[in-house]
């Protein structure tokens, strides 16, 4: 589980980080990264997995996988970004490999 410094808990926070973000797709979920959205505060990331990606129990288990991967790498992203993650029904057919997340990540939050 992430710190509950880390999570992203208003609505309001995901529509913003959604929509003026920098999106990052790479196989079974979409990134939106936001850099400077909370100034000097942590690094802030929310979850998103629709019933598309199967019932319940699946659904809290891609969750449970994505944190996990995050957790390495969540301190690297700069200061005050804001991170929304959207998995998609494939997810399940990948292994989230928090190298690959962050090689993808890291990449396009400094260009």
């Amino acid at each position: 589980m992430l710190a509950a410094q880390h999570r992203m808990r208003s609505s309001g926070d995901f529509v913003v980080v959604r929509r003026r973000g920098k999106k990052v797709v790479i196989p079974g979920a979409v990134f939106h990264i936001y850099s400077g959205m909370y100034g000097d505060s942590p690094t802030r990331v929310g979850l998103t997995v629709g019933k598309d990606c199967g019932n319940s129990v699946k659904r809290h288990r891609v969750s449970r996988r994505i944190r996990a991967a995050l957790r390495p790498i969540v301190n690297e992203l700069p200061v005050g970004t804001g991170l929304v993650i959207k998995a998609l029904p494939q997810i399940h057919e990948v292994s989230l490999d928090s190298d690959l997340i962050t090689s993808s990540l890291l990449a396009r939050v400094h260009r």
